[in-house]
């Protein structure tokens, strides 16, 4: 009897066990898709300032937390519930590839700009939004039409791919990371973008190596969602820590030899005497070939020094030349496209976005 009671307390103890496992593993499931939510969310406003690529890879962390969330929803039981709002819904995979195609691009390429044009590369993405919400309306299953899966899930993850391998083709290529923002701890900064890289390449392996032999250990990609999650929020804790205000941008170690104060007077003599930044097509590369320095020095100067990045550096010059020759009065017979062609922007909307970033208003409402 003894015995009986014995096994029956270690039956009792071992479900007891399982059971708040599964409790823990929903509760962190759930703070992961809400920490998800919340860095993303912090990201996608950045798309009023002048880090705009944050936004792109703040939309890659919406969609991320909502396949936690339904992760979540699966392992609880939520999803099954009769009155229970449908997040599938929210799982858009078409938003990925595009998103980090232009995310790759702000960090890999020191000119690139957002233009409307981008835009048609979401179309594809609102298509699918709008057939999913036609058929949850219509009580239509989209899965047994023999394409949808192709569109959804295919097609997304072939251009995440393509994406990834663009990256870090140009990652190998330049041996570095372009830093798309200037200030203190960089090092943070370069780690959180290797985390986030690393660990997109990671479950998109997955979901690469599941669609072929099945999605039995779909838990691995949750487990790497935890862990990028809560690993971003713990370097952005780290980055944003307010006693770090005396710490100075360090100089690379493997620039002794150069003098910071001797550069920079060449620096502002190339920008000033010599009006470089009039050149459309200004690549990082070749400014510091004019200097006749390595870029990643050049790239520290302007950083350490100023407190911007190259591109915002460059293109501060830009709108500063734009403005004088537009309240000189001297050539008021040319219109503000011109003189901003003439001051070294390539075009009309990289002209109005830069623009608007460093002013805070369109060049037309600022004049007036």
């Amino acid at each position: 009897m003894d015995c009986l009671h014995h096994e029956i307390l270690e039956a009792f103890l071992l479900t007891f066990e399982i059971v708040l496992s599964i409790a823990m593993l929903e509760n962190i499931y759930l703070t992961a898709s809400i920490l998800g939510l919340l860095i993303s969310i912090s990201l996608i406003v950045q798309i009023f300032t002048p880090r705009k690529a944050n936004f792109f890879v703040g939309l890659i962390a919406l969609i991320l937390s909502f396949e936690m969330l339904f992760s979540w929803g699966a392992r609880s039981g939520y999803n099954n519930l009769e009155h229970a709002f449908p997040i599938s819904l929210l799982l858009n995979y078409m938003i990925v590839p595009p998103s980090l195609w232009l995310f790759v691009n702000y960090q890999t390429d020191d000119n690139f700009t957002f233009r409307r044009i981008h835009l048609l590369l979401y179309l594809p993405a609102m298509i699918l939004s709008f057939l999913e919400v036609y058929g949850l309306l219509a009580h239509v299953s989209l899965r047994q039409f023999l394409c949808w899966p192709w569109l959804s899930d295919s097609v997304p993850l072939m251009g995440s791919v393509l994406a990834l391998a663009y990256f870090w083709i140009s990652f190998i290529r330049q041996n570095r990371i372009k830093k798309q923002i200037a200030g203190r701890k960089v090092w943070l900064i370069q780690l959180r973008l290797l985390a986030l890289m690393t660990s997109l390449t990671i479950i998109v392996s997955l979901w690469l190596l599941f669609s072929f032999i099945g999605w039995r250990h779909f838990y691995m990609v949750e487990l790497v969602l935890v862990v990028l999650f809560f690993g971003l929020s713990l370097l952005n804790y780290l980055e944003n820590q307010s006693f770090h205000e005396s710490v100075k941008l360090e100089k690379p170690i493997e620039f002794p030899q150069y003098d910071d104060q001797m550069q920079l007077g060449n620096l502002r003599k190339m920008m000033e005497s010599e009006q470089i930044f009039l050149q459309p097509s200004l690549p990082l590369k070749e400014f510091a070939t004019r200097l006749d320095l390595p870029p990643r020095y050049v790239s520290y100067l302007i950083n350490r020094y100023h407190e911007k990045n190259y591109k915002e550096y460059i293109n501060e010059y830009r709108v500063d030349t734009f403005l004088q020759k537009a309240k000189s009065g001297k050539e008021n017979h040319k219109t503000l496209l011109a003189l901003a062609l003439e001051s070294g922007f390539s075009s009309k909307s990289t002209f109005n976005q830069v623009f608007k970033n460093h002013r805070g208003k369109s060049p037309s409402e600022y004049l007036s």
